[in-house]
């Protein structure tokens, strides 16, 4: 009736084109058996009708195992052989019947619904591919954005109070800090309690002792970064 044996993969017959399958798929499936140093769900086999090829099995279940398995055996050449349920003519209808029973998932049924036409097949095909391809294009995507933010320098938030008003609201101890001389800072805080300063220009006019257009950028640039 039946028979467990290791097989030689290059003794096996598929029974479905490679297409029919996930490339990413079978490549995961190809990885877990080479950790595994084996596929542990067997395959069902059954003797080539052909005589005069000797030993020669066609596969009634497990075309996904074995096209894992060729995978496995190109990276790692130890792999040559695949479990396999072996069974007589008289028995493989019945081992259908109990792979249907056995199988409540449909990834556990290798062989897919039968689909009539070859060009739908095909198509079904491609398009699982594609999409495989444009989630692997879309995770890159994701990654370059998220690489490209990490370099993005971005400028200083705005003051939350004007040039002008920084001007007018500074200390003393800021003047310092920003280079304004001991001299100048008493003129600039006498002048301001004055009148406060309407305009940049208007600090220039009055004029501020020691403060000319390089020392008040100096002064501006100090007040936004400080505050």
């Amino acid at each position: 009736m039946w028979k467990f044996l290791r097989v030689d993969i290059t003794d096996i017959n598929p029974s479905l084109p490679r297409e029919t399958f996930s490339e990413t798929e079978l490549e995961n499936l190809a990885n877990l058996i080479i950790e595994m140093g084996g596929i542990i769900r067997p395959a069902i086999l059954k003797k080539a009708d052909n005589k005069k090829v000797d030993e020669r099995y066609n596969i009634i279940s497990g075309d996904l195992e074995y096209y894992a398995s060729v995978i496995a055996n190109q990276k790692v050449p130890d792999i040559e052989m695949i479990n396999a349920f072996v069974v007589d003519k008289e028995a493989e209808s019945i081992a259908l019947q109990q792979i249907q029973l056995l199988s409540p998932s449909p990834g556990l049924i290798t062989k897919p619904e039968k689909i009539d036409n070859p060009l739908e097949l095909r198509m079904s095909n491609l398009e699982k591919r594609l999409e495989t391809q444009l989630q692997a294009i879309r995770e890159e995507y994701q990654k370059e954005i998220k690489r490209l933010e990490e370099k993005i320098i971005y400028p200083p938030s705005p003051p939350s109070k004007s040039i002008l008003e920084l001007l007018n609201s500074c200390d003393a101890n800021q003047l310092k800090k920003a280079g304004i001389p001991a001299t100048s800072v008493n003129d600039f805080l006498k002048k301001r309690s004055e009148k406060p300063f309407d305009s940049l220009e208007d600090i220039l006019k009055r004029p501020v002792v020691g403060v000319k257009e390089a020392r008040l950028i100096k002064l501006i640039d100090y007040l936004l970064i400080s505050n």
